[in-house]
């Protein structure tokens, strides 16, 4: 009897049992009205609400649970529900803002915003969704949902930060590092170099290229190996070592040959080695071609046979040259027999270097451990293009494809240089009227942006149609002298800002070609060419008449074959704005001739979409044209 007074008590408390507060993790949890699957959904909570869940009854299925609402009784199951109070790990936010999603999904609605630093708990169970995406507490209740990425469990500061990023680099993903660099900046309140991570990071996304040439400034103290000897072979150590055509360095240029270049070293006089080098080996050069002014206009400067080849012999620095050839991971052997201390300058051009000749399978680790050097030294646009460098390997490196076939890969127009072109790096200097431009030191050519004539000095209402010159010609004199008196302040502005700008980077203006070359022949003839145009800024649309008369063209010396790598060549020219420079494979003069003469007539035609674009039939070509302002408001048909 006592036994069945037991097990009926334990029935009723069973019956009774007792409930426990439990919390909504689903926007809209579903609420039946019986505990069966295809009951009617009668209720729906929102997230974050908490409930009193009672457990079935014997007589009722375990896999429902009863909530009493002011409805009355409704029936859920416990997918959607945690435990309360709410509990989890604790994690700070690392990004300026972090949105919280009603759902794990990042498409979610998004109900708030947290901040750098907040701190917030981690819910223990999530509900189905996105596994980046994790449910967030805070004030002990579920805010929402947020992605992983943007939680640290340290509290965020501005060097744990900028090691998150850099990490990030490492692994190529320059949006996240850009992410956490900004946090970093906002964590130093906009002081620091971390701007500067931020600023080469939004550079690196838009042009990778332009931070190339950080991976490329180093020189001699970038050997690892003895120099070599008379009779020997030598490899070039810099970046850019110029061969002379005298043992001084007031000797003309003859090349530039790039690192690992091989030569012959035919004698050795101090400091100097006389050496010979054969085209077909050479695996890059520059070359400074003169001045393509001195071209006849509307004619082709054609090379000679003999011109077109031969075996080129200099005089270069001995310390620009050493005796072997080291592979990247021999320069990481060596700079880890460098203290940073003692040797820091010395460890970097090593890892540069190292860079530079790294094989597809060793730049991960070159890049990784350059990275690490430029964090140290605060080298930020260094260590992007070691990123940048990584991101290109690791998505498969053009130069997989160089031995396929020869490309002309970019023409670039240069406002001017400070120095040799062929011993120059290339900056983009952005033109403001009001702007300094300080001279660089060393030698530097600008790469000009945003340069043009004034576009509220407005002529072409005091003109009229000259028929017998078939050209505007402005007549009302006193008018004009108004209206340049009214704008003075504009045209100064305009005319010093263009004095200072020259005065950095003197003229002439010069073009470069770059060229990627494979195994044998060239596929013809490479010419260059200068065409002059002239622009109609205040017509209804953009207005560009080629000038055939004072267009130049000339020929290219080529080896007649190559191994696989790329060439730069270097030349004067007559004027930067409201030209056309650009360059074309062609079976001979003629041809070439006829090439630029269509393009010419293609930039006439369609001028807005060839400014969008920098190869057309064949022609690679770079553009610089006055800015187009449009008809004057006045002006009378």
């Amino acid at each position: 009897m006592r036994s069945r007074i037991l097990v009926l008590t334990l029935l009723l408390a069973s019956a009774c049992n007792t409930a426990q507060d439990m919390t909504v993790t689903l926007d809209g949890l579903e609420l039946r009205a019986e505990a069966r699957d295809d009951a009617t959904v009668v209720e729906k909570l929102p997230m974050g609400t908490r409930v009193r869940v009672h457990n079935a009854r014997f007589w009722e299925s375990s896999d429902w649970y009863r909530i009493v609402t002011k409805g009355g009784t409704r029936w859920t199951k416990l997918e959607g529900l945690v435990p309360y109070p709410l509990r989890g790990e604790t994690r700070f936010v690392r990004l300026e803002q972090l949105p919280v999603h009603v759902t794990r999904d990042p498409a979610g609605r998004v109900v708030e915003t947290l901040k750098l630093g907040d701190e917030v708990q981690l819910l223990a169970q999530d509900p189905p969704g996105a596994a980046t995406y994790h449910g967030v507490i805070r004030s002990g209740a579920l805010r929402g949902y947020v992605d992983e990425f943007g939680l640290s469990a340290e509290k965020p500061l501005t060097r744990n930060l900028l090691a998150s990023s850099s990490e990030l680099l490492k692994k190529g993903d320059l949006a996240r590092a850009k992410q956490l660099a900004q946090a970093a900046l906002a964590m130093a309140e906009g002081t620091g170099r971390s701007g500067a991570l931020v600023e080469a990071i939004s550079q690196a996304e838009t042009e990778p290229g332009a931070l190339k040439e950080e991976l490329l400034g180093f020189g001699e103290k970038a050997a690892s190996a003895s120099p070599p000897a008379k009779g020997s072979l030598g490899y070039v150590v810099p970046y850019r070592a110029p061969v002379r055509d005298g043992a001084d360095e007031r000797d003309d240029i003859v090349t530039v040959l790039p690192t690992n270049a091989a030569v012959e070293v035919l004698d050795i006089k101090g400091t100097w080695a006389h050496v010979a080098l054969v085209a077909k080996a050479t695996p890059w050069m520059a070359v400074e071609l003169g001045d393509l002014a001195k071209v006849a206009a509307g004619e082709t400067a054609a090379l000679s046979p003999a011109q077109r080849s031969g075996r080129a012999r200099g005089y270069m620095q001995l310390a620009t040259l050493q005796s072997k050839r080291p592979s990247a991971t021999e320069h990481l052997a060596k700079v880890n027999t460098l203290s940073r201390e003692e040797h820091g300058d010395q460890r970097l051009d090593l890892l540069k270097r190292a860079l530079v000749v790294a094989e597809p399978k060793e730049v991960p680790t070159v890049a990784s451990a350059l990275m690490d050097e430029a964090f140290e030294g605060e080298r930020y646009r260094l260590a992007v293009a070691a990123a940048v460098r990584l991101r290109e390997a690791t998505q498969g490196d053009s130069k997989d494809a160089s031995g396929k076939e020869w490309k002309i890969e970019t023409v670039t127009s240069i406002y001017g240089c400070s120095g040799s072109p062929l011993e120059a790096q290339i900056e983009q200097v952005d033109f403001e009227p009001t702007g300094e431009f300080p001279k660089p030191s060393g030698s530097v050519c600008a790469l000009v942006t945003g340069f043009s004539s004034p576009c509220d000095v407005c002529l072409s209402d005091f003109s009229e149609f000259d028929a017998e010159e078939r050209q505007h010609v402005l007549r009302d004199k006193v008018a004009v002298d108004t209206a340049l008196t009214d704008h003075e302040d504009v045209i100064t502005n305009y005319l010093k800002a263009t004095s200072r700008l020259e005065d950095a980077y003197p003229r002439p203006a010069r073009m470069k070609v770059s060229l990627r070359t494979a195994s044998g022949s060239p596929p013809g003839r490479l010419f260059v060419f200068e065409l002059p145009l002239e622009v109609e800024r205040y017509e209804a649309q953009l207005a560009v008449k080629p000038l055939f008369r004072e267009a130049r063209v000339s020929e290219v010396g080529l080896p007649e074959s190559a191994t696989e790598g790329r060439w730069e060549y270097w030349m004067s020219t007559l004027q930067w704005e409201d030209s056309a420079h650009g360059a074309v494979f062609s079976s001979d003069p003629k041809s070439a001739w006829k090439a630029v003469q269509a393009f010419a007539r293609s930039l006439q035609t369609k001028p807005k979409e060839l400014l969008a674009r920098n190869q057309e039939a064949g022609v690679v070509y770079s553009l610089h044209l006055s800015q187009h302002c449009g008809r004057c408001p006045n002006r009378k048909r």
